[in-house]
């Protein structure tokens, strides 16, 4: 049997799915990712450890399917965002991966900080200022506290752009994940100038960014090596994790706002058109026509990790959402109040990305919970459906693999033959709490 592989290149875990034609999870590799912190607000991943990882997760996926990765027919991967890590001009690491949530560029300069934040830079480059995790942040550090790795560097990589280029030898990345960088041209989908010379970045250091799906190479020779991929699979160009979970949720098919509860609060629409709205981010979508937009929160589902780490050690969390439905107990009421927090963040998301009242998707891992689910459609006062695929950013990149197998002409028309609708759940007026 042929299979589609996707990986889901996440913050906690990553996660490698393999998938067959008609979407079905044949095999799943889930493994944690233990950044370290070497120095205060610092958050990075060794390379070494980052291809063990995937291994490890691909070697399980595979087990589970009872494949060899000769049934792999076409690969792709979901990204989280500003991760990189920078290159001599050998092409070997200098550094480890920089993971998003470091956040050691705190101190942004004046005028670059104000050239950020205009309408004219949230038009073109699709989003607005220099949050606390920009990557142009943590580079401007390099510059000043580690002025001989900076002089060293010949190649700047996002998480995603390593992850192609390692296993094919090509210097690309897509589009969807390098637009939340602030350095590229939505308009051309090229990289912008402007920005690349106000923030002192040379343009020669970053690859090229295609549109997500693009076909771009196999695997070469090493791949098999750092990943256990066969010499000649095919790899497309993947996206933006909440971009790759919207597709493998059905955005379009099945509603057309995408809300993921997971490490990150997101909410996801397409757009016709790139508006400087604040709080939200853009970036090319795969037909390449549209864009998404996209607001988010960083204070995710982790606030139930912690009350489970500090009050609860010896409950799961399906306990505790357990707990949580008859909100009977201390604990159930205090994870109750998390959950209601969470929709309520949600809603608030919705609007900001102009989806007020839109009936929406859910994913991410407070997908799996319908108490979670009824929740945020109570809070949103409207429809909210789910996916049956357990892994929906997964999914996503096996989506966007498919066009490189030849299996489908579009992301559009693989997702079409490959999400298959789950429950439905319906706002209870009476229920609704404040937003």
């Amino acid at each position: 049997m042929a299979l589609l592989l996707g990986i889901d290149l996440g913050t906690s875990y990553f996660k490698v799915g393999l998938f067959d034609e008609r979407g079905a999870l044949r095999g799943l590799g889930r493994v944690p990712v233990e950044w370290a912190h070497p120095a205060p607000l610092h958050s990075e991943l060794e390379v070494a450890e980052f291809w063990r990882l995937l291994r490890e997760g691909l070697g399980a996926a595979l087990a589970q399917a009872g494949a060899s990765a000769r049934a792999i027919a076409a690969m792709s991967y979901s990204s989280q965002a500003s991760t990189f890590l920078l290159l001599d001009e050998t092409d070997s690491p200098l550094t480890p991966l920089v993971g998003w949530t470091d956040t050691r560029g705190t101190q942004a300069e004046p005028a670059l900080a104000a050239f950020a934040a205009t309408d004219g830079y949230a038009r073109t480059a699709g989003l607005r200022g220099l949050s606390e995790y920009s990557a142009v942040r943590k580079w401007r550090w390099f510059a000043r506290h580690a002025p001989d790795t900076w002089a060293r560097t010949a190649r700047i990589m996002t998480i995603s752009d390593y992850f192609t280029f390692a296993l094919t030898g090509e210097r690309a990345g897509d589009a969807s994940t390098a637009a939340l960088l602030g350095i590229l041209d939505l308009a051309t989908g090229l990289r912008w100038p402007e920005a690349l010379a106000k923030f002192e970045l040379p343009p020669e250091k970053f690859s090229a960014w295609l549109r997500p799906g693009t076909a771009c190479g196999r695997m070469a020779a090493r791949a098999a090596e750092l990943l256990g991929v066969p010499a000649g699979t095919p790899l497309a160009v993947g996206a933006l994790d909440h971009h790759a979970a919207a597709i493998g949720s059905g955005l379009g098919t099945l509603a057309g706002l995408s809300l993921s509860t997971g490490t990150v609060l997101a909410a996801f629409v397409l757009a016709d058109t790139v508006e400087p709205l604040a709080g939200c981010h853009h970036g090319p979508h795969t037909d390449g026509q549209r864009f998404y937009r996209l607001a988010f929160d960083a204070n995710g589902a982790g606030e139930l990790e912690e009350f489970q780490r500090t009050h609860a050690p010896g409950r799961s969390i399906e306990e505790l959402l357990a707990l949580a439905a008859t909100a009977t107990t201390h604990e159930g009421r205090a994870v109750r109040d998390i959950l209601e927090r969470v929709a309520t963040t949600h809603a608030r998301l919705a609007r900001k990305v102009g989806a007020a009242g839109a009936p929406a998707i859910a994913t991410g891992g407070g997908a799996r919970s319908p108490l979670w689910v009824q929740l945020i459609a109570d809070a949103l006062d409207a429809q909210v459906v789910t996916a049956t695929s357990p892994e929906r950013a997964c999914l996503g990149a096996a989506i966007i693999a498919a066009g490189a197998a030849g299996w489908h002409r579009s992301s559009a028309e693989a997702a079409a033959a490959m999400v298959a609708p789950g429950s439905t759940f319906e706002p209870r007026r009476a229920r609704r709490f404040r937003r």
